[in-house]
């Protein structure tokens, strides 16, 4: 009975997506030159729904995907429960509200539920096929805009918080994959008068239960949670656009506090100290560039942390018709000499997305946790080119290696080897699609090539490919 509810529900849901997604392709299509008998245009007629009156708007997003992988988390086709094949279904409505002048309150629910395929055993298996999870408010904010007639902006509350390029702060919420990447925090954005300057300080209260703060609806008490363990942090970021022409340079300050979860083994305790800079900007109309570094210390897990971080990227834009980008870069994450007391290995802090691949991340499960990147040399380069006006088509290479072996004496799942340094290469191609401005979709393939870093037996092809359909209104 219950199997039968949820069955009319899902399939009510994808009908109701669909029918909206044709519907919304459609009116564009027909509308997108043309007015109405009225005199109003699709998009108009759009917008008109979405700001009903001047103190309230709102919008929704509807995302389908499907994965299928293959050797994800140990690089070996022998292991049972080794292809994985299911699909994401995400939707998430929204509202702003504006009561008075320069005072927001934002609000969104998501609910993402999935649909297991594969695997059917091993360690992985799903004991039902329909994982249906609960709904929750990824953001749940009250926005002040000019405090006290400055020049100030203050949010407190569920929000999301992206500093740079998201190297070290961006996802709040790493256990569930990309449904959340909320943080419950307070931010105070001081604007400098010369609009060149800002100044954020940032307060981060983060539990690893997602019913902790705002309760859930139809909470699943998921073991995983939202993230491992409980966190909080102070970061102080300033940006300035004045000092080096051309471009932005910006400092920082973190601390991050991770307090233990008794049932969660991989929990975290201890604080983390990161003190690092990042500089990007245009060299000129064709080269563009960007670097952050930043020097870890502290404790963690009981232990000495000293841990240091690099990231750049070159990039030259042709500026034809085609838009043809093409970059190189290289990053640098220390790994952990297991021959000293300290800890060595960079911690991405809130960070662990998948920032340069959607499948490796996965493999960090067997040595950190899942996609918490380090012990890492990584050598990069791409090129990126629009065929048409509503095709981008990406291609990455990454040649990846190890500073440490640092669990070449503590095998999991996978094993290590002995010396070997080379993780492997890793390939990735993207096609992303517009089929309208509301409706956009994307087919993603990587591959990688495992090197002598593993085992003999860990080094099986690993395969990821998805396709996606986003809907937004």
């Amino acid at each position: 009975m219950q199997k039968a509810r949820w069955t009319k529900i899902i399939l009510a849901g994808l009908m109701l997506s669909w029918g909206l997604a044709l519907t919304a392709m459609a009116a564009e299509e027909n509308s997108s030159d043309n007015t109405g008998k009225s005199g109003e245009s699709f998009d108009e007629m759009v917008q008109r729904i979405k700001n009903p009156t001047p103190w309230f708007k709102w919008g929704f997003d509807q995302r389908l995907r499907e994965i299928w992988a293959d050797n994800l988390f140990h690089l070996n086709e022998s292991m049972p429960g080794h292809e994985w094949h299911f699909q994401r279904y995400r939707s998430r409505l929204w509202g702003t509200f504006t009561p008075v002048e320069n005072l927001e309150i934002n609000t969104r629910l998501a609910w993402e539920w999935r649909e297991w395929c594969k695997p059917q055993d091993g360690p992985y298996a799903h004991p039902s096929s329909v994982d249906a999870d609960e709904a929750l408010f990824d953001k749940m904010n009250v926005k002040w805009s000019n405090a006290f007639d400055m020049p100030l902006d203050i949010k407190v509350g569920r929000q999301d918080i992206i500093l740079g390029n998201g190297w070290l702060v961006l996802d709040g919420t790493p256990n569930d994959g990309s449904r959340t990447i909320f943080f419950d925090a307070a931010r105070l954005t001081y604007k400098m008068e010369d609009a060149k300057t800002n100044v954020d300080l940032i307060y981060i209260d983060q539990w690893a239960g997602a019913d902790k703060t705002i309760e859930p609806f139809c909470d699943s008490e998921n073991d995983f949670g939202l993230t491992d363990q409980g966190e909080r942090g102070i970061i102080l970021y300033a940006s300035n656009k004045s000092l080096v022409p051309k471009s932005q340079l910006d400092g920082y300050f973190i601390w991050k506090h991770d307090r233990e979860v008794n049932n969660r083994p991989i929990s975290n305790d201890g604080h983390t100290y990161a003190l690092g800079a990042r500089l990007a900007g245009d060299l000129d109309d064709h080269w563009k560039y960007r670097g952050e570094f930043a020097q870890e210390t502290g404790k963690k897990n009981y232990e000495d942390l000293c841990a240091f971080g690099f990231n750049s990227r070159l990039s030259y834009h042709v500026n034809d018709k085609w838009n043809n980008r093409l970059h190189c870069g290289y990053e640098y994450l220390s790994g952990d000499d297991p021959g000293t007391d300290t800890i060595e290995a960079f911690d991405p802090l809130w960070a662990r997305w998948p920032q340069w691949s959607e499948m490796y991340i996965y493999t960090y499960a067997m040595e950190t946790r899942v996609a918490e990147t380090t012990n890492l040399h990584r050598v990069f380069a791409g090129w990126q080119f629009n065929p048409t006006k509503k095709t981008e088509l990406s291609t990455y290479y990454n040649l990846l290696f190890a500073d440490e072996n640092t669990r070449k004496d503590n095998p999991t799942f996978i094993n290590y080897s002995d010396s070997g340094s080379f993780r492997g290469q890793l390939l990735t191609v993207l096609l992303n699609y517009k089929y309208t401005k509301y409706i956009s979709g994307h087919i993603l393939g990587e591959f990688l090539f495992p090197g002598n870093y593993y085992s003999q037996q860990n080094r099986d092809i690993t395969i990821w490919l998805r396709y996606e359909l986003m809907l937004t209104f």
